[in-house]
Order: structure tokens, then sequence, then C-alpha cells
């Protein structure tokens, strides 16, 4: 299967999605509740399990121009650099449910607690499929044994993680209206709910939501952003220059300074 450039080790291991793991040269990991195994050959993508292409080909955003996007936010040397030292990274358009509950449980975490967090709440509450991999729980399945979310090694996060879940089941959150909303409407209306601030609210925009121009703020963008852009200041002012410097596409932009950043210094 021909996705166009498409990296899978520097899409599926930078960071964005919690739930892949490469095993003797296989990406493996469940996509609609369906386990899949993918390995790169050349410019093509090997794919073992019985999930659609078109599942696939959205889920790896191939209806992404990425030549194009990374002429467009090729502003500056210290870009160009880094769109072709990571050539085939693409952002992935995730389940909106899964990326949301995902990243609110990933505030104040490493990537290796978050991972363990998902995993305990997979086993804990989704259906096995097969080879020890699990669906990710549906909101329902959360709310009809809250006493389970307590064994899931979530901390301070397990409260509101349900409520979460509860208000999403009961369409207080309404995905798919968020995606057709302007990029402001969105976030400010996933800020409402507790555990979701800036930088949650525009990873959620980002990875599920279609909204390529939000910004997220970590440390490792924050210092790249000051240290290259001299921009520097709160969340807002930060987020708004690198939206403003490198437009509609300003995402793509910002994974790509994540992943340099994260792979070159060691955050403190």
């Amino acid at each position: 299967m021909n996705f166009g450039r498409l990296s899978l080790d520097r899409t599926l291991g930078c960071g964005q999605v919690f739930r892949w793991r490469k095993e003797h040269g296989w990406w493996r990991g469940v996509l609609a509740d369906r386990v899949v195994k993918l390995r790169q050959n050349g410019a093509g993508i090997e794919v073992v399990g019985r999930v659609p292409e078109s599942l696939l080909l959205s889920y790896f955003r191939a209806d992404d121009d990425l030549d194009g996007i990374v002429r467009e936010i090729s502003k500056d040397d210290y870009m160009a650099e880094l769109v072709k030292r990571f050539d085939g990274l693409r952002l992935i358009r995730q389940d909106p449910w899964e990326c949301a509950a995902s990243y609110a449980l990933a505030t104040y975490a490493s990537i290796p607690r978050i991972e363990g967090m998902i995993e305990n709440l997979c086993r804990k509450f989704g259906s096995e499929l097969s080879d020890g991999l699990y669906s990710f729980p549906r909101p329902e399945e959360i709310i009809e044994n809250e006493q389970k979310a307590m064994h899931c090694n979530l901390g301070f996060r397990c409260r509101r993680f349900v409520e979460f879940a509860r208000r999403v089941h009961c369409a207080d959150l309404d995905f798919e209206r968020l995606r057709r909303a302007g990029y402001e409407d969105c976030v400010n209306a996933l800020k409402r709910f507790e555990g979701i601030g800036d930088k949650v609210a525009d990873c959620i925009a980002l990875f599920s939501l279609d909204h390529l121009e939000a910004f997220p703020i970590d440390v490792r963008i924050r210092r790249a952003m000051e240290n290259v852009y001299g921009a520097k200041g709160s969340y807002k002012k930060v987020s708004e220059f690198g939206r403003a410097y490198f437009g509609r596409c300003a995402g793509y932009a910002q994974e790509y300074i994540y992943v340099s950043e994260a792979r070159t210094k060691k955050d403190v």
C-alpha cells in the first residue's frame, strides 16, 4: 500500500500516539478495534490485518499534500534542514475520543508513564483482541464501572478522567462539531473540561480534529522557539507566533521541531 511519503519510524515513533510498538521490524497497534501490523517496504507499506484501506489512508493523512506542506513551512534554513532530516514524518488523524482521552491523561507525565496508564485502561475496560492487545475503552465502558479506574494507576487524574468520559458519553462534547468549527472555537470548547488546558486542547485539535494550524507548546518547543526564533513569553504568545509564522500547517512545523528536540537534547 502506498501512502505517499511516509516513514513509519518517524511517524509512529515521534510521540503523537501511544499504543504502537515496533517488534522485529513490524509496527503493531490497534485501529478501530482491529489489530494491525505495518512494515516499511521502500516507498510502500506492508499491511497485515483486516483493516480497511480507507481507514489507513485517513489515519496517515494520505490526503495531505506533504510536498506542498513542507515547502510552505520551510520559512528558513532551520526548518528546511529539519524537513529533510525527518523526511516522511506525517501527522496522524487519530480517533478523537482515543486522542482526547490519551492526552487528558498526559498532563505532568512522561511518555512511558502515559503509555502505562493507557495500557492499564485498555486491559481493565477494553476487549481482548489478539496477540495480547486490547481495544481502547469507549466512554460508556468506563462509566459503567468507575471503581475499575481506581486500579489503573491514574493518580490525581482518575476522578477527572472518569468525569470526562461521562460528559463525552452524555454528548456534552461533540467531536465532529469541533472538527467543523474554527480553530479558536475548537480549543476554547475543549478547555471547558477539567484537565484540558492550552497544550492538551491544541494536541487534540491537531492530532484528531484536522486543525493543522494548532501549535502545541511544551518544554522542548518553548526552548527551540526561543533559541531559534526569539519567541518567548506565555504559552499563548509563543503559540500565536508559531501559527502566524508557519501558517495554516503550523502543526507540521511543530512536530518536526518536537522530534528534533526530543532526539538531540535532554529535557530539564
